[in-house]
């Protein structure tokens, strides 16, 4: 598996997979808002527009998108926000990740998030807070897994689900 950034040659498979997420009901982390955009193209260039922090709304920051892609497939989707705002940082965390709805529970999530955290160093980033909603047992254990610490939980603003927050070391 490898983390790349999005591109042309990746359109249908990313289109694909925002709709394997509509289809399963669930909302798709760490795709950028993938979720509300119909054209690539207009995605892809929120994307670049983020990364370089140009033309984003009052509530966001700058972020990298990658895909995960392991022998040319997609298999998730992973956005690294190189700073936080207050809600971002009770909510949110640094790292927003998903996997596809039909390739869980074979490990990708684990990869992929390690992977994660080596680009998140390459930022300069010294510790990164991951969070995910508390019914998500399998986020949880995969935070876990790549050395999250649970540090507490907070009631979502947006949903009002308990969110459990994990720091995780990068030095």
């Amino acid at each position: 598996m490898k983390l790349v950034k999005p591109s042309l040659i990746y359109k249908e498979q990313i289109m694909a997979y925002r709709k394997a997420f509509f289809y399963s009901g669930e909302h798709l982390y760490g795709g950028s808002s993938l979720q509300n955009f119909e054209e690539f193209e207009e995605w892809l260039e929120k994307v670049k527009d983020q990364e370089i922090g140009e033309n984003l709304p009052p509530n966001r920051v700058p972020a990298t998108q990658f895909l995960s892609i392991d022998n040319g497939e997609l298999i998730g989707l992973v956005n690294i926000r190189h700073q936080l705002t207050p809600k971002l940082m009770m909510e949110s965390g640094h790292i927003g990740y998903s996997v596809h709805p039909d390739l869980r529970r074979m490990g990708y999530a684990t990869k992929q998030l390690h992977f994660s955290l080596i680009e998140a160093k390459k930022f300069g980033m010294e510790k990164v807070l991951i969070t995910c909603d508390k019914t998500n047992i399998a986020s949880a254990k995969t935070i876990q897994k790549v050395g999250g610490i649970l540090e507490n939980e907070v009631l979502s603003s947006d949903t009002n689900e308990v969110v459990q927050r994990y720091w995780i070391s990068l030095t």
